[in-house]
């Protein structure tokens, strides 16, 4: 490994600047820089317009909001991006591909503008704007209807990450011209469903564009859902955590107390978010080489589990040390009480960059989908019980706490799925295609197909603990 790291660092940085890998990191790290930093330049402007009530009843709608984008986006962006790396050179299969999922999206948003109306009559009294109300709709729904998946799939993330980008600057100037006294909460999520439709607009244009137009089909968007359901638990729990917390802490608490608990969690989520663009884009990578190259995924994965594992420290050291100064810096005096939620969510970066590796390097390239979902359910559920449990005595605080408690299991929990599938990284004998091999090797003895030696294998082995993997 440490050859491989010299390596690294000897790379000719003409030839670096046009590795395509490389180009999908710069290209990942400029949406997420704008998904979470742009919004920090609005912070302070909407907190001194808007107040902390103001802003709470803000941060209360987008949880609703992010609770509608997390089912209409249903996992695609892992599923789906997985599909279209498989299929990147068959354009008729990418383009039913994309038509399934889009007629899913739009069958998941009618569902969820029924749900958001019916369940008006519960968050009226926290959130009273019917323009508030519907703003925060809709900007779900145009959240979840993205094609950053399809572009990721094919290791092309240059374009669509620059309409990315553009629709969240438009969003945040929109802010700033139309957001002026504290009735202005709506235009928030207004400037913010402007900017997703104008960029997600365009991207589907030209995924189709590249691929060729089909009109949904009832089989293809049935297949489209049979596709994203495994990776759907996961993105809701994954999304839905923070957004249920908000919820939770709206509902127990002043919504001045919600705002300063959103300032805190948001600065933490930029530091979560530097963690997050290097596994999204080897992640297909990583899916192909599993297949082809085990030996060099997994020595791929140990090196990413040390620099991101590291990162991840450091950036958490910084939080917990730095907390009075980025409270002060970012959101100002007035939320001064965000400081002790804050050196709590500390903890939370290192597990969150851990995780995050085993998911996208380990877990789904080896197609551990039903462990994974398992995990991420239970600790869903944990978070949940333990936000409630919390959150009526210690607030904000005990919010934060419930986050840490989670992802701790989940890191947990992880490892014990991976040590007990054979693909600890850090064991000599681990291979995540070993089990691939011994059914190849047994078809070959038998004069049988691998499929008919699978479904042995799987009626044999129902009740063990030990894993046979479907890429074969």
């Amino acid at each position: 490994m440490r050859g491989r790291a010299l390596k690294l660092l000897n790379l000719n940085p003409k030839k670096l600047l046009r590795n395509g890998l490389v180009h999908n990191v710069i290209a990942l790290y400029g949406v997420q820089a704008c998904t979470y930093a742009l919004p920090l330049l609005t912070f302070p402007y909407l907190a001194h317009v808007l107040g902390p009530s103001g802003w709470g009843v803000v941060v209360f709608a987008q949880a609703i909001g992010d609770v509608i984008a997390s089912v209409v986006e249903y996992g695609f962006d892992i599923s789906a991006s997985r599909e279209t790396s498989r299929q990147r050179d068959e354009p008729k299969r990418l383009s039913a591909l994309i038509s399934g999922v889009l007629g899913a999206k739009f069958l998941l948003a009618v569902l969820c503008i029924g749900g958001a109306i019916f369940s008006r009559r519960f968050t009226h009294h926290v959130a009273p704007s019917l323009a508030l109300f519907w703003a925060s709709t809709i900007w779900g729904v145009c959240q979840g209807i993205n094609m950053l998946w399809f572009f990721q799939g094919l290791e092309r993330m240059r374009l669509a990450s620059a309409l990315e980008i553009g629709g969240k600057v438009l969003a945040t100037l929109s802010i700033f011209i139309l957001v002026h006294k504290p009735s202005d909460g709506w235009k928030v999520m207004a400037a913010q469903c402007v900017g997703c439709v104008v960029a997600h607009g365009v991207t589907v244009v030209l995924a189709y564009r590249e691929v060729g137009f089909q009109w949904p089909t009832p089989s293809s968007v049935w297949n489209a859902l049979r596709l994203g359901g495994s990776m759907f638990l996961f993105r809701a729990v994954q999304g839905l955590s923070g957004s249920v917390n908000r919820l939770v802490l709206g509902s127990v608490a002043p919504v001045a107390l919600l705002g300063e608990y959103a300032g805190a969690e948001r600065i933490t989520r930029v530091f979560q978010q530097g963690l997050w663009p290097v596994n999204q884009a080897l992640y297909p990578r990583l899916t192909k080489q599993v297949q082809d190259n085990p030996q060099g995924a997994m020595k791929t994965v140990r090196l990413s589990l040390f620099l991101l594992g590291g990162l991840g420290l450091v950036f958490g050291l910084a939080i917990f040390m730095g907390a009075p100064l980025l409270v002060h810096l970012i959101l100002g005096p007035a939320f001064r009480d965000s400081v002790p939620v804050l050196r709590v969510f500390a903890l939370w970066i290192p597990l969150i960059a851990l995780c995050t590796v085993m998911i996208f390097q380990l877990l789904l390239p080896n197609q551990l989908d039903n462990q994974f979902n398992f995990v991420n359910f239970t600790a869903g559920l944990l978070g949940i019980v333990a936000a409630l449990l919390l959150a009526p005595r210690f607030r904000a605080v005990g919010i934060a706490w419930s986050a840490v408690v989670a992802q701790l299991y989940t890191l947990i929990a992880f490892s014990v799925v991976l040590g007990r599938a054979g693909l600890n990284p850090f064991a000599h004998a681990a291979n995540p295609s070993a089990g691939a091999r011994r059914v190849r090797d047994r078809a070959g003895l038998a004069g049988r197909s691998q499929q008919e030696v699978l479904s042995e294998l799987l009626l044999t082995e129902s009740g063990s603990d030990r894993v046979v993997p479907e890429n074969l």
